[in-house]
């Protein structure tokens, strides 16, 4: 890591302590060496800041109060020295490559770069859990373009970062609405598949299917907001996200996803997760257009711009 970076790796930490130092132990080892590490954490106790101390190269960012993730991440790029910014979780461990690679895809083709994530372990509930959340960013294929970008792997320019606003801070899922500023813009967000990352979860079932519904929910009404949905496209969407044809339709895109990943047995064996967790994730967006549905009628609101965010 060295004094005038090219790369700034932006962690942010919450209560991270159990995987925080593998994070850490695994950027060490990456093979790019022109990079610093950057972690703001925002604990209510010092346990995963006396983890982060144990690597003296990395800089601790110790915020007062709690943080929401995007704000604590752009906190990290305001404190940032790189020319780029890639922001990974402190429960995702990149392999030796992940960082050199994101740099080499975004030096050939420009713009924005997603990495790979596949699973840590191979737990029944774990890889699950994985393909119901990450399906779109399973290691495999070629390289090609996606229309979101987790903050688990996201490679983008300062330039770029700060011209589109940075995250959204006040919104757990703000790298959805980074994404869709970012394509409204003309940028590309390029997914490079031997960037791989392994993501390590911890969830059980119940708070699986929790996050799951509040996720969804959360996402229903950003979408709405960001897009400003109509009447007419609220009910549109509480509609098919309700009725069992768009839960086949999910299943179907995750299903060829893991077909190109190769990994479509391991989805066969866990369906009952993957299932559960993208019929949960519906109801809740069902809810939270329903939400904005009902603010509209309160405070009359107009028709909206046509458009969506993202697919039905």
């Amino acid at each position: 890591m060295t004094v005038d970076p090219r790369v700034s790796v932006i962690i942010a930490a919450y209560r991270s302590h159990l995987t925080i130092g593998s994070c850490l132990a695994a950027l060490a080892g990456q093979s790019l060496g022109d990079f610093e590490v950057i972690v703001v954490d925002s604990s209510p106790d010092d346990a995963t800041s006396e983890a982060v101390r144990s690597f003296p190269a990395v800089r601790l960012e110790r915020a007062a109060s709690r943080l929401l993730p995007q704000a604590a991440r752009n906190r990290g790029a305001g404190l940032a020295r790189g020319s780029l910014f890639a922001f990974t979780d402190p429960d995702v461990y990149p392999e030796g490559g992940w960082l050199e690679r994101l740099v080499a895809t975004r030096r050939r083709e420009g713009d924005i770069v997603v990495g790979a994530l596949a699973c840590h372990g191979r737990r029944w509930l774990d890889t699950g859990i994985h393909i119901c959340k990450f399906s779109p960013w399973l290691p495999g294929g070629a390289p090609r373009e996606v229309d979101m970008a987790p903050t688990a792997g996201l490679l983008v320019s300062r330039s770029t970062f700060l011209q589109l606003g940075g995250f959204p801070g006040e919104a757990f899922q703000g790298d959805a609405v980074f994404a869709w500023r970012a394509r409204r813009r003309g940028h590309r967000l390029l997914f490079e598949p031997s960037a791989v990352a392994r993501h390590h979860h911890l969830a059980t079932v119940g708070s699986f299917l929790r996050e799951r519904f509040e996720r969804g929910r959360d996402l229903a009404e950003l979408r709405a907001t960001e897009w400003d949905h109509s009447r007419a496209r609220d009910l549109l969407f509480i509609a098919v996200s309700l009725l069992p044809v768009r839960l086949a339709r999910v299943m179907a895109m995750t299903g060829g996803r893991c077909w190109r990943a190769g990994t479509f047995a391991t989805l066969l064996l866990t369906s009952p997760v993957v299932v559960a967790g993208h019929l949960v994730g519906l109801i809740g967006e069902g809810m939270g257009f329903g939400r904005d549905l009902s603010s509209r009628r309160r405070t009359g609101r107009g028709a909206g711009r046509p458009g969506g965010g993202s697919e039905l």
